[in-house]
């Protein structure tokens, strides 16, 4: 039990501390995991980055995640995704409860509908910033083809996002096979 408990409270230190994200937050999950509770070496450390970093989502819940399992397999996983994840959890729903209280107030409603149109121009940045590499010079005939027929399938013919995710990574796996 003791184990689950400093997972926990390793990364719930590591979640509230944590300024700037996942990349601020590997140093501090360096310093929890290797000197604080040395669950491992700096070598094995440099691996479980090295390894999260290939992978996709948030770095800091995969190196929760694996080594919470490495410490104590399964629960230990959980103990220390939820260490990490709860101060933000927290935040966000607390946020949210406020914003549901004053939503009526004009400065608040205002904030709101000014935020909505800024996240699309973000997003927007984003996809065309993303375009290049995402459609190699000599390569781009078979994304391009993905992406069209994502759309259509989403926007005309009305398919669960779910399925076209799903459909997308069965196609590229059979093309890059």
């Amino acid at each position: 039990m003791t184990k689950l408990w400093g997972l926990f409270w390793g990364f719930f230190k590591v979640g509230i501390l944590g300024y700037g994200g996942g990349p601020g937050s590997i140093s501090l999950i360096q310093v929890v995991t290797v000197d604080g509770y040395h669950w491992m070496t700096n070598d094995q450390f440099a691996e479980i980055l090295a390894i999260g970093n290939a992978l996709p989502g948030p770095i800091a819940t995969k190196l929760a995640a694996t080594i919470g399992y490495q410490v104590n397999g399964l629960l230990g996983a959980a103990a220390a995704l939820l260490g990490v994840v709860l101060p933000s959890l927290v935040l966000m729903l607390g946020l949210y409860r406020i914003l549901l209280i004053y939503r009526s107030n004009p400065y608040v409603a205002g904030l709101i509908r000014g935020v909505k149109p800024i996240v699309i121009v973000l997003l927007v940045l984003l996809v065309l910033e993303l375009i290049p590499s995402t459609f190699p010079k000599d390569r781009w005939l078979v994304p391009a083809l993905f992406f069209i027929g994502g759309f259509v399938a989403l926007y005309w013919l009305k398919w669960p996002a779910v399925w076209v995710i799903l459909a997308s990574m069965a196609g590229g796996a059979w093309f890059l096979r």
